[in-house]
Parts: C-alpha cells; structure tokens; sequence
C-alpha cells in the first residue's frame, strides 16, 4: 500500500508539471509548435513509466511522404492507450467528448490540440473535417475506430464514417495493434485483463488499480500502411481491421502459449517431454 501511495503522489506532480508546461511551451496560444508536440511526446512516455509500462514495439514507424500526416488508427483496450501510442510518435488524438471532464487530464486534453467527438450526436462529418484539417497540416491524428474500449482479446466492428477524411486530404492509414501483458498474472485465469478501461470504469480508481503492478509489458505492432480511396473505401476499412484483428489475435495466441509452458514448468512431475506437447498443441 505505502508503495502505491508513493507511486500515486509521483504520477499526480506529473500530472501538474504537465499542467505548468502547458503554460511555458506556450499551448494555451499555439498547439502546434515544434515545442509543444516533443515536450507532450515526452510528457506522455514518462506517464508510462510512472505507470510501470515496458513498451516494445514490433516493426517501424513509416516517414512522411510528402506534407500529409498520417490517419493512425488501433485497437483500443484502455485510456493507456493514449500514453502509449502518443510516448512513441508525435500526434493529435481524436477522444471522446467525456474525457474533457477528466480531472486534470481533460485540460491537458483540450489544450494540447485533442479532437474531441460527442457520440450519438451525429457531429462525424464535422469531426472528420477537422482531422483532415490536421493531416493536411502535416499533423498526424490517432483514433480508435471501434468507438469504445474491448478486453483486449478481440476487434469490434469499425465505424467508418470517420475515414472519411479522404474526402478532404490524400489519407495514407498507418494501422496499429495494442496488447497489454501484466507481469507475473496468469491472464488466462482471471475475468479480464486488468488494464482495459471498459464500460462504467472509473477512471481514478482505475489508475489506483493500475498502480498495484509493478510491471505492465506492452506490445504495439506497426502494421504496413494503406492509402484510403474514397471510391473502395467500404473495402480498404474492412481490410485495416482485418489486419488490426489478425495481429491482435497472434498476440493473444502467444501470450496463451507463454502460459501454457509457465504453469507445465511450474508442476512438480512437469517433463520436457510433457512441455514439448503442450507447446505444439497450443497452435
């Protein structure tokens, strides 16, 4: 308890600091700026940290090619998602409107160039108008095309209004995939994976929860990028969630072999022979 408690009041003065550099980047007046976008880059990777996050990631981001940004788009598991995506590339996100209510958090939102969406109130176009406003600007924009979080082990359906920012701009889609593994957790036993945000969560309790892990690994794979065309576009979203879903799947499928063998090698009368049976079974 006394360690969660240090590592809370750590990541509440992260939190003001980040509040302090909101006023000395200059934010509150310009959200675009060089400054700003590597100090909230910055910001965000030691939000991980604090959390006790290890991100590895799996393959490259791309260059620019030309002056367009990319359309990031992920699975979407947890608000960490945020953190961890924006700690590993200079970005604007696209979140929903609740989060302006967060504390603390939703200042920092609004005033570091966040796109905010009201869902349900049919505001998609206008929305997608915007981001495209920022991709023309050469400001790459993440959004979560599933609308809301899942556990992690699967892709819900994507809503595709919001690609449609290839109305307004060239759109090059940089797809990603998020899984989170909590460090000596058999998730194959418990209900649900302890980082996801879903439903009716509260988000400090969430956090205090977060904090009583000494150690959360993160995986982020860079998929192969995908240029949107208006006149296929039904097509080319079908395809990114595909993509999204099979590495998605891979990663769980992984994680439950990693399981399989830790708790054959944790039986007392467990042989290589036995082990070598499970792992091939588990394909």
């Amino acid at each position: 308890m006394i360690v969660r408690s240090i590592k809370a009041v750590r990541l509440f003065n992260h939190i003001l600091l980040g509040l302090v550099l909101l006023v000395l980047t200059g934010a509150f007046w310009n959200n675009g700026t060089r400054l700003l976008k590597s100090t909230k880059q910055w910001w965000l990777g030691r939000t991980t940290r604090l959390l006790g996050m290890e991100i590895e990631v799996i393959g490259e981001f791309p260059q620019l090619q030309g002056d367009v940004g990319f359309l990031l788009v992920s699975n979407h598991v947890s608000w960490t998602d945020i953190p961890v995506i924006g700690s590993l590339r200079q970005i604007n996100f696209l979140s929903k409107a609740e989060v302006k209510k967060w504390p603390l958090v939703g200042r920092l939102a609004q005033t570091t160039g966040t796109l905010f969406i009201q869902r349900g109130k049919g505001d998609t176009d206008s929305v997608a108008r915007q981001m495209a406003d920022y991709l023309a600007q050469g400001r790459s924009v993440l959004f979560f095309p599933e609308g809301t979080t899942s556990d992690g082990r699967s892709v819900n359906r994507f809503h595709r209004k919001l690609f449609r920012t290839c109305e307004h701009v060239p759109t090059q889609v940089l797809p990603l995939a998020i899984h989170y593994e909590v460090e000596g957790l058999d998730h194959s036993a418990v209900a649900r994976n302890p980082v996801a945000f879903i439903g009716d969560d509260e988000f400090t309790q969430h956090i205090w929860q977060l904090l009583a892990f000494s150690r959360v690994k993160v995986k982020v794979a860079v998929l192969p990028p995908r240029t949107l065309n208006l006149a296929t576009l039904e097509q080319d979203v079908t395809a990114i969630r595909q993509d999204i879903l099979a590495q998605v799947q891979n990663f769980n499928a992984r994680q439950h072999l990693a399981n399989v063998i830790n708790t054959s090698a944790r039986l007392p009368d467990a042989s290589s022979h036995a082990g070598q049976r499970d792992e091939a079974a588990s394909f």
